[in-house]
């Protein structure tokens, strides 16, 4: 067994949750605030946890992020040197377009890939290995156990969220796995 193969089991069943939530909804539907005026919209949340998997993974494979390499950021009409959502206001976040879920759940796709290929490559001995700057945060002295740690617990709890308000918004209750 792998350093990869538990986090990577978990993101595989991540994955079936996604392609579950996002399946047949409607721009309207992406872009629903189920709890209220203050939540967050299902297509955000699906683009966030996105593109967390990209900025994360992409900096541990020492490649550049998918958002930018594959020509995501044009599809969704947003520029290159866009953020992860991390600490975007509420008018950021009612104001982003999620295009369809067909968009969105690609984009997800092309994250994941990254993720895949990363722990697919990860070995026991490369665990304490320090995960290279990120510009984007102030935390630098992170190992690779600790980012994938800290990627993982954040697709628990957004993944929950995703599958919770697809359920809101279709009014058939939690969509869990």
């Amino acid at each position: 067994m792998s350093a990869g193969t538990i986090p990577q089991a978990a993101f595989d069943r991540i994955d079936s949750v996604m392609k579950r939530a996002l399946a047949g909804l409607s721009a309207e539907q992406l872009r629903t605030q189920p709890a209220g005026p203050d939540s967050n919209p299902i297509g955000w949340m699906a683009w966030h946890l996105s593109r967390v998997h990209d900025t994360n993974f992409s900096n541990l494979l020492g490649q550049g992020q998918a958002w930018v390499t594959e020509g995501w950021h044009e599809r969704f009409g947003l520029p290159a040197a866009l953020g992860s959502g991390g600490g975007d206001s509420l008018d950021d976040v009612r104001a982003f377009d999620p295009i369809d879920a067909a968009t969105t759940l690609g984009y997800w796709e092309a994250a994941r890939a990254r993720s895949r290929a990363f722990l697919d490559a990860l070995t026991d001995a490369g665990l304490d290995t320090p995960t290279p700057p990120r510009p984007s945060s102030a935390n630098n002295e992170e190992t690779y156990a600790q980012t994938v740690a800290r990627v993982t617990s954040d697709t628990f709890q957004h993944i929950g969220q995703i599958a919770y308000a697809r359920g809101l918004v279709d009014r058939h209750g939690w969509y869990g796995a």
